[in-house]
């Protein structure tokens, strides 16, 4: 006897013999052992799965004689007849080449006519889809209405180009993809009935590489066997299938995760250059990070493994960029071009996300040892006597572990006048819009919560949201620069700049105003009342005289 196919030789001739498929081997024996078989059925699904095989042992199991729980004997003459396609009453229609409407008027005028030998005379009309809209319309009627001894399976893996009337006279069975566990157990069956070694590991990529499709894994096997000589090894099946091993593709990957464009095209190319397939690559790439996903959540990934230390929601986005292109390959005639394009694309995505996370590391380290110091200096502050200086104000004052220098804001407010302080005031959002267009981050973040409360021809007084902020600009002499050196381009005066946090500004104030009282008391009486003198440094406005 001629060698058959592996797909056909080991097609299912039972329902119990059917890989996956459950929900619709148990519905349709159930409704055999009833008496309870509709007239037409819809089996959809993807391609390989087992809808033309269940449609003839389903029409074994309806008109076999000697059939026990709804399954069929394959042994009497009606059964063999129907699993070598000689029966007269199972008639199997390809609906891609007998689409028109004169093909189905003929069915039409058949169907009336009785079984000859069988119970049913069952029609099984593969690829339905294909039919035409006349087609679809001359079938509805023998649809709604068929004889009693007649039944229909429809068999299509487009289910969405059926009309709705012709769907809703059928019950309708989808088909899944069959899980890879269950190939797999299916291959090592086949493997061991043909007596043929084979590594478990060449037998994984197979199911894999089938997407589901028990068909598939057969004829990929079938190759690999007339390739490697009966011998099913992962190098000969990667060699059939023109996709790339684990090893290899961790290879490439590394280099795209180090931003490596140079390395990660001629790699590329040399994949190229072996007869991999662009659009099997990028199906590899795709099982191969979301595996790395999976691998991440159950605590099983290794440190060797290319985007181990990836962000989950990079891995997302980089999927999100493989899944397009593919739609894109399916319509594109040089394939390699768009996975030329999906490394650069990836390369992004990846540089994308490192610049925004390390981008605070460098304005961080800075804050951090000033906040080291400020801790240092209160805890020693806390445990240190305090001179007396004859109830003087110290040259420092603290508040929250702030420090702040009061000579210097008293040298401001001594010379501070009104319209320097409103002209500045004018000006400050300029400033900060003039640092955010230099990208001077550091120094946008430290001024963004700052006002300027004191202005003279020489001083400006800047009172800060937070302490820290405040005694940054007082103690970075860097920092304290680069903003004075920002100042006179939009003011244009030179000025020295002097912190104060608000959480103090006001005490402060208060102590000055109160100072200059103690003083003006002691005055000749022709001097200006401290009332006035707060006036002009701060303004009607913000001045509340009381008596």
């Amino acid at each position: 006897m001629e060698y058959q196919a592996l797909y056909r030789a080991f097609r299912p001739q039972s329902f119990a013999d059917v890989v996956g498929q459950r929900h619709v081997t148990k519905t349709l024996k159930n409704a055999i052992i009833r008496n309870k078989e509709s007239h037409a059925y819809l089996f959809s699904g993807p391609r390989g799965t087992g809808k033309t095989s269940i449609a003839k042992i389903f029409a074994k199991a309806l008109n076999c004689q000697f059939g026990a729980d709804g399954e069929p004997c394959n042994e009497c003459d009606i059964c063999q007849s129907i699993t070598n396609g000689s029966a007269n009453d199972v008639i199997e229609i390809d609906a891609a080449s007998n689409n028109g409407v004169d093909e189905i008027r003929s069915l039409r005028e058949k169907v009336k006519y009785a079984p000859s030998l069988a119970r049913y005379k069952v029609y099984i009309i593969d690829e339905v889809h294909m039919l035409t809209t006349g087609a679809f319309n001359a079938l509805l009627k023998t649809l709604e209405e068929p004889p009693e001894h007649a039944i229909f399976v429809l068999a299509t893996t487009e289910p969405h180009k059926i009309p709705a009337t012709i769907i809703s006279r059928t019950q309708r069975f989808d088909f899944k993809a069959i899980e890879n566990k269950e190939i797999i157990e299916r291959l090592k069956f086949v493997a061991d009935s043909e007596s043929l070694q084979y590594d478990e590991s060449a037998i994984d990529y197979i199911a894999r590489t089938a997407e589901g499709g028990m068909r598939d894994a057969l004829s990929i096997m079938d190759q690999v066997i007339a390739y490697s000589n009966d011998t099913i090894t992962l190098d000969d099946a990667v060699m059939i299938t023109g996709g790339i091993k684990q090893e290899s593709l961790n290879e490439w990957l590394k280099l795209i995760e180090h931003q490596d464009s140079r390395a990660a095209f001629i790699k590329y190319h040399e994949f190229i250059d072996e007869g991999k397939d662009p659009t099997r690559l990028i199906h590899e790439l795709v099982y191969y990070i979301r595996d790395i996903i999976l691998m991440k959540h159950s605590d099983e990934i290794d440190e060797s493994i290319a985007f181990f230390n990836v962000e989950d929601k990079v891995l997302y986005e980089m999927i999100d960029v493989l899944n397009d292109a593919m739609v894109m390959m399916r319509f594109s005639v040089n394939t390699s071009v768009h996975l030329e394009v999906v490394i650069v694309k990836l390369i992004e995505v990846l540089s994308k996300h490192s610049n925004v996370v390390e981008a605070p590391e460098v304005d961080l380290t800075p804050i951090e040892e000033k906040l080291s110091e400020l801790e240092r200096r209160l805890e020693h502050a806390q445990f240190s006597p305090q001179p007396n200086n004859g109830g003087r104000r110290t040259e420092t004052k603290r508040s929250n572990g702030k420090g702040y220098s009061v000579s210097q804001i008293e040298k401001v407010l001594d010379k501070a006048n009104k319209d320097d302080i409103i002209k500045l005031k004018d000006s400050w959002p300029r400033v900060y819009q003039y640092i955010e267009e230099k990208n001077l981050h550091a120094l946008r973040s430290l001024i963004k919560d700052s006002e300027p409360v004191a202005a003279s021809d020489t001083h400006v007084l800047i009172k800060f949201d937070s302490d820290v902020h405040s005694e940054l600009i007082n103690t970075d002499d860097k920092k304290k620069k680069e903003l004075e050196a920002i100042i006179p381009t939009i003011t244009g005066k030179e000025v020295q700049v002097v912190g104060v946090p608000q959480s103090s500004w006001q005490q402060v104030r208060a102590d000055y105003i109160k100072e200059k009282k103690s003083e003006k008391a002691q005055a000749p009486a022709d001097e200006k009342k401290p009332s006035d003198v707060a006036k002009e440094l701060f303004g009607n406005s913000i001045v509340e005289t009381r008596e």
